[in-house]
This record gives structure tokens, C-alpha cells and sequence, in this order.
């Protein structure tokens, strides 16, 4: 069968960003349909995750990141009270082992001050043992505007209030081919179906510079960063999140609390050629080397859980690369939105992002 159809918006992907994005634009267009390649939403990137709500402490001041960060913080907060999203609001420990990080360990606080970011704490390592007694370091950072969150609760209630306000969601479609004909996409899907758009989304996560390459943007290029995760029964219920100073590929091994009170550290970053979801006991010995430094741990207090792949403009020996959120006019495609390398803080961004998105959107 080869059926014809007409959008004002067609997002690819339902993953956590295509969601909210879906959600934030339902209200304004008559119109709306996402297509998404697996049979349900939040199937890679946005679940295969810390569930992090993030402060917006870590990035440049200017970048997207640190600025949509920073709003999806509070923004996410306001949507959870709202729509009864399961979270909390423990906050997060950034902890120094040494003198070296300690001086490291400042600088973050300065530039977390000059981001005005919320009840910032330089805190000495009592002060931290009053917070989380488990913890050792010698001084820290208190975050108290971080916390954790049902990620699968929250993309539910997207899809939700998306198809409430009249959105279509179709699973197990993909876009084979993307055309421009008259400043409208035309998609044809991999069931032979057309679909015809004023605005197309890009919102494809790990497959987003191959959707860019369709309309003939060929300068993207998405670099696989790997993550992996161990899980303790030593310890239950840990106060708060605790992580130590970042790294130029990722935030560190860091304790990762959820909702039901277990307890996992990760993930780890390491670049891959495919997308690729095995984890075994290989890097073991560097996950216990790099968390005994914050906390008590033996190798036999973890076991290996599950991994995750993030989509990341920055590759191997690179600098920082931020999200690139653009209105492809510039290549004469008017009302192409074009999202790549949207990883972290991609899921605490999630609703600023969609805001910032509607704002790209050309009348």
C-alpha cells in the first residue's frame, strides 16, 4: 500500500526530546506527527541513562548546554509537581580527593556561582559526612538544585498530553528518504508511505547525522561515547547523588541513586564504532580503582547492570562541542530543525529545548 499525507510538523524520533517537543508545539498546530523506528518511545538514548535531573554547573556559560540546562531544571521540577512525575530532589555532592582537586574543585564553584546557579555550597568534608556519612573527600561542592526522576514516567506523560492535544505517534517507521519540493519535505517512510510537511524535526538521537546527510548536510557527524553501569547491594538509600570532578569526555563515575533506593555507579566513557549494547566485567577493575576515591568499595561489592551510547558531536580528542539546535535556512531549507548531538544534559534540557525549538519555528 502507498498512501499519501499531509502535516504542518512531522518530528522524527520519540525519544525524551522528540516528546517534549511534540508536547510544547501540540497546543499551536492542528497537525502533528511523530514517527519513531522502534515499538515504543525512549528506547536508546533518553533510557539508557543516570535519570539525572542536572544543575547546568558543568558546561561553558554561553553554551546551549549550560543555558537550557539550567532552565530544564527548573522547568522539569514545575512539569513533575504538575503531573505527579515520580523524583526527588536530593541533591548532589561534587567531591575533591586531594589539594590538586580541590583547586579544580573551586574553580567549578566559581563558574557555578557566576551561572547564579541556585543554593550553591563549598562545604569542607564534615560538612559533606553531615549530608551523606558514606562519603569521603576532603572538600566538596553541595548542588542542591540536582535530584533524579522516573525517566519512562515522565516521556509517558509527554506522549500523553501530546496525544490529548490531537498528536499521532506512529511506532516501527522510520524515514527512508527526505526530499525538499517547494519549501515542503516530503518523507517516504519504510511502508512505502508518503508524508508531506511544512516542518520537519530532527530529533533522531544516535541516527541524527544520517537524517541530516538525507537533505544533504554531510558536516554532522555523531561519535558513539559508551557507557556502562554496576550495580552495589552494599549500599541502599544514599542520601543524595555524589560524583566526583568531571572529565573532558563525561562527568565521572559517579554514584547514581533511584527512586526505589538502589544504588549503581557509572557510567564510564569510552568511544565505539556501533551501537552496541553487551556489557561485560572489562572494565571492572577501573570502576572500583575510580570509586573507592569517594567511597568504600571491593570488587565483589559490584556486578555489571546495563549501558548506554551517547550521541556526541565531540569526538575522540576533541574539545567541547555543544548541542547543535539549528533552523537549517542557511542551506535553504526553511523549517528544517535540525537537532544532533544532543547528549548530556539532553534529558534535564528536555523542555527547554523544546521551547527553544518553537522559537526556530518560522510562521
Amino acid at each position: 500500500m502507498n498512501n499519501n499525507y499531509k502535516f504542518d510538523v512531522v518530528i522524527l524520533g520519540a525519544g525524551v526530546v522528540g516528546l517534549a517537543i511534540a508536547e510544547k508545539l501540540a497546543p499551536s498546530f492542528e497537525n502533528i506527527l511523530i514517527i519513531e523506528k522502534e515499538k515504543k518511545f525512549g528506547q536508546h538514548v533518553s533510557s539508557r541513562n543516570s535519570e539525572v535531573v542536572h544543575s547546568g554547573i558543568y558546561h561553558p556559560i554561553n553554551s546551549l548546554k549550560s543555558q537550557l540546562c539550567i532552565k530544564g531544571n527548573n522547568l522539569l521540577y514545575k512539569f513533575f509537581d504538575k503531573y505527579d512525575v515520580p523524583y526527588s530532589n536530593c541533591g548532589k555532592l561534587i567531591v575533591a580527593s586531594n589539594e590538586h582537586e580541590e583547586y579544580d574543585l573551586d574553580k567549578l564553584f566559581s563558574e557555578g556561582l557566576d551561572k547564579k546557579i541556585s543554593g550553591l555550597k563549598f562545604i569542607d568534608s564534615n560538612e559533606a559526612s553531615d549530608i551523606e556519612p558514606n562519603v569521603k573527600c576532603t572538600k566538596a561542592i553541595w548542588v542542591p538544585t540536582s535530584g533524579i526522576m522516573d525517566s519512562h514516567k515522565f516521556m509517558q506523560r509527554l506522549e500523553y498530553n501530546f496525544i490529548s492535544n490531537n498528536g499521532m505517534i506512529v511506532y516501527d517507521t522510520s524515514a527512508d528518504d527526505i526530499a525538499i519540493n517547494n519549501s515542503k519535505f516530503n518523507i517516504k517512510t519504510n511502508h512505502q508511505d508518503n508524508l508531506e510537511t511544512k516542518i520537519l524535526i530532527n530529533a533522531t538521537g544516535l541516527w541524527s547525522d544520517s537524517v541530516s546527510s538525507m537533505l544533504g548536510i554531510n558536516n554532522l557527524k555523531i561519535h558513539y561515547c559508551k557507557g556502562e553501569y554496576y550495580k552495589t547491594n552494599k549500599y541502599r538509600d544514599i542520601n543524595c547523588l555524589i560524583y566526583p570532578l568531571p572529565s573532558k569526555v563525561s562527568l565521572g563515575l559517579h554514584t547514581v541513586v533511584q527512586l526505589n533506593g538502589d544504588v549503581l555507579f557509572g557510567p564510564n566513557a569510552y568511544y565505539v564504532d556501533k551501537i552496541d549494547y553487551h556489557i561485560d566485567d572489562s572494565n571492572k577493575i577501573d570502576f572500583v580503582n575510580n570509586i573507592k576515591k569517594y567511597i568504600d568499595i571491593e570488587s565483589n561489592d559490584i556486578r555489571s547492570d546495563f549501558c548506554g551510547i551517547r550521541p556526541k558531536l565531540q569526538g575522540p580528542n576533541m574539545s567541547f562541542e555543544d548541542f547543535y539546535i539549528k533552523n537549517e535556512e542557511s542551506y535553504g531549507m526553511k523549517n528544517f530543525i535540525n537537532l544532533v548531538g544532543i547528549d548530556s544534559p539532553g534529558l534535564t534540557s528536555s523542555l527547554a529545548i523544546a521551547e527553544y525549538v518553537e522559537d526556530l519555528i518560522c510562521e
